[in-house]
């Protein structure tokens, strides 16, 4: 029996009678540099989208703009963007056309940088709030379920909450047996854990593990970082082996939001200390309730 079909048979008494009608049918993504990718029209020109449950903004991509010479409406004002590796104001637009999924939408996007000339835009809180989200990693494929087709209330397996204040979904890991952490569960990013450098030095780690240095792209600059592996990650009701962490270079304080307007964010009841990424997730079928912080991990 297929992976997904094993899900829905444990997910499938909450469904109602009628509850196909709030599901969709799946959609086939790409994997792309550890991405979710889908194909998308923006203002009439074909490009891709990616699918960041860790952005609370939409982004659309100035490489593309540029390459195709469009001209979105402008917002009068421009918003501070803060990555990993540094805040910057940003241009933002309205009203931008977007054909996905089928549906013909406006909608607000901040001028990023990401990816290449062909990636247009990413797809954010804004749209993914409205949904329960199923993404099936290893058969690359996705699909929206109605909030009132299935309740994660009882079905989910990770403890996880959306982050007050901000919204994206954070849930807590067990690093090593030597710390728990709270992490965004972010499939925008590429790599397996980022994390604060701090929680590494506290543990050991630095010393305990070999060490490679890297650069980590950031939606506004690049930023120095070390790598290195961890024996053991718990994950919901599994555990990884050998999982991979990435931590900024010595003196960076790397911070783990995408967007702040003019009034400062509240903070969240929880330290949130980096990132969960591909390099774990492609391993599971994930089901996220991004509205209410629920999420379901399923592998054979």
């Amino acid at each position: 029996m297929c992976i997904v079909c094993k899900l829905l048979i444990i997910i499938s008494f909450i469904f109602s009678p009628s509850a196909m009608a709030g599901v969709s049918a799946w959609i086939p993504f790409e994997h792309d540099s550890g991405h979710i990718r889908v194909k998308v029209q923006v203002e009439g020109v074909e490009g891709w989208a990616i699918m960041d449950s860790g952005a609370n903004i939409n982004g659309i991509n100035q490489a593309f703009i540029e390459k195709h010479g469009l001209n979105p409406k402008k917002h009068r004002g421009k918003i501070k963007v803060q990555g990993a590796h540094g805040t910057k104001e940003r241009i933002a637009y309205r009203d931008v056309k977007t054909d996905m999924f089928g549906q013909s939408l406006a909608l607000d996007y901040v001028e990023l940088n990401f990816g290449g000339e062909d990636t247009a835009i990413i797809i954010g809180s804004p749209v993914l709030e409205q949904f329960v989200l199923q993404f099936d990693y290893p058969n690359s494929r996705m699909r929206f379920i109605d909030h009132d087709s299935i309740d994660m209330a009882k079905v989910k397996n990770l403890p996880m909450r959306p982050r007050r204040g901000i919204g994206d979904p954070i849930v807590k890991v067990d690093l090593n047996g030597d710390t728990e952490a709270w992490l965004i569960l972010d499939t925008g990013s590429t790599s397996g854990v980022y994390l604060s450098r701090e929680v590494a030095e506290n543990n050991g780690w630095l010393t305990q593990f070999p060490l490679t240095q890297g650069i980590s792209q950031g939606v506004n600059t690049t930023g120095n970082v070390e790598f290195f592996r961890i024996p053991t990650l718990g994950f919901g009701p599994f555990l990884l082996e050998n999982v991979g962490i990435t931590v900024p270079e010595a003196g960076v304080n790397a911070k783990f939001g995408e967007a702040e307007a003019e009034l400062n964010t509240r903070v969240g009841s929880v330290r949130v200390d980096g990132l969960i990424g591909y390099d774990v997730l492609q391993h599971f079928i994930l089901t996220i309730d991004y509205k209410f912080g629920r999420g379901h991990i399923h592998a054979e």
